[in-house]
């Protein structure tokens, strides 16, 4: 997009997040309500919305099917937010709206996300979609994305996370999680905690709406893996992804409960080779081979713990050193307790021009009582730049998917072509 869009559009950040859905309702209604006359599935939870929504989205392409997607934040460049079968929004199509829309978004003081998400919705219209696979921001009842009635709501994993705004009780960041549970429409949820599981059951029978219960329904069986893929079967079907983890096979799971809820008569064979192709970079995704570098986006404890096991289970004899860099709304003592008990060394990283990350002086103090070796640098390049190769060792870059550019670039690594 031209510059002064581009410096348009982030300016908005200066707003912050606020909650509400009358500035995104009233900047919709200048786009003539595009959001009523498309169909959606929703998806809210706290691990794994990005995942199961790509996931949906590609089997669902390969049914033949024009599907939006929408989901948040982006790695490298704004466009990925929001693509159709997999093509990244052109940028004369996000000036175009913002030429448009300027003063409706000055005069609304619209968020960052308020304005992409009525750009989404603006743009998914236009171009006569099928079915737009819609991630919430980070809740459920007061996101900008909760303006829609979908043809299903999906829940992945709930945990701890945003805590500042979603409350401190897993109790309370369920509810609100729940907020995309409609009335009289169908609610397919991730294998969850018993507490968890009991208020999205209350939520939905409240709703008169249909819970169904993807680890229930479509268990997962005769699991193997090999470096970076999976094989495994769900029910009569052979199933294969190019992803490791046992995290990624719920995701797995809630996909596929999700499609046959929206269409049973979908063919199996769009189903393989959905999954087989799917893409979802920066999910302990392999970045180098020598050394061995893995960087995964995992930014809260669930998360993190997840690619620790995932490594553990796949590298067990390999020493683990990370490069860690961590938002300032994140909890810090669980994340630490983890990295004290399972890395060999920490060096941290602090994006220069990211004020909202923890600085490397407050994370060098809550890390002082472990036992582990801590650094600080200012650069992916000063670290690997002329390391010397030990093959018991692995680097876990993580924490944060605003680093995706520096990674990337540095180990020179395809990523965006327009079209994921």
């Amino acid at each position: 997009m031209k510059q002064k869009n581009n410096d348009f559009l982030f300016s908005l950040n200066r707003y912050g997040i606020k909650v509400g859905l009358h500035r995104t309702k009233a900047l919709l209604k200048k786009c003539g309500d595009p959001h009523k006359k498309i169909n959606f599935i929703h998806i809210a939870g706290t691990n794994g919305k990005g995942s199961t929504a790509s996931f949906i989205a590609n089997i669902l392409k390969y049914n033949n099917l024009k599907v939006g997607l929408y989901t948040s934040p982006h790695l490298i460049n704004f466009n990925e937010r929001i693509r159709i079968n997999g093509k990244s929004i052109p940028n004369k199509t996000i000036d175009n709206f913002i030429i448009d829309h300027n003063e409706d978004i000055k005069k609304l003081g619209s968020t960052f996300f308020e304005t992409t998400t009525a750009l989404m919705f603006d743009y998914f219209y236009k171009e006569n979609i099928d079915i737009g696979i819609i991630e919430t921001g980070l809740g459920g009842k007061l996101d900008a994305t909760n303006v829609i009635i979908p043809k299903i709501s999906v829940i992945t994993n709930i945990d701890y996370d945003h805590m500042e705004l979603l409350g401190n009780s897993i109790e309370s960041i369920t509810k609100e999680k729940c907020g995309i549970i409609k009335t009289k429409t169908p609610v397919v949820i991730q294998h969850q905690k018993n507490k968890v599981k009991h208020i999205i059951k209350n939520e939905a029978h409240k709703k008169n709406s249909k819970l169904v219960d993807s680890s229930k329904l479509y268990p997962i069986n005769n699991i193997q893996s090999s470096y970076m893929n999976t094989s495994f079967n769900i029910k009569n079907l052979k199933l294969k992804i190019p992803f490791f983890g046992q995290h990624q096979l719920l995701n797995v799971q809630t996909a596929i409960a999700t499609i046959l809820e929206f269409d049973p008569s979908i063919d199996n064979k769009k189903i393989i080779k959905g999954l087989k192709s799917a893409k979802w970079p920066g999910r302990f995704q392999k970045v180098s081979n020598k050394p061995k570098v893995i960087y995964d986006v995992g930014h809260n404890e669930k998360s993190i713990k997840n690619t620790i096991i995932t490594i553990k289970e796949k590298f067990p004899n390999k020493k683990i050193n990370g490069i860690l860099t961590l938002k300032k709304t994140k909890e810090l003592k669980g994340i630490i307790n983890l990295i004290d008990n399972n890395f060999n060394q920490i060096i941290l990283l602090f994006p220069p021009d990211k004020n909202d990350f923890y600085s490397q002086n407050y994370l060098k103090k809550n890390l002082i009582n472990t036992t582990l070796k801590i650094s600080t640098t200012k650069s992916i390049k000063k670290i690997f730049d002329g390391l010397k190769n030990e093959s018991n060792e692995l680097w876990l870059i993580f924490g944060s998917h605003y680093i995706a550019k520096e990674v990337f670039t540095y180990f020179n690594f395809p990523f965006e072509k327009g079209k994921i």
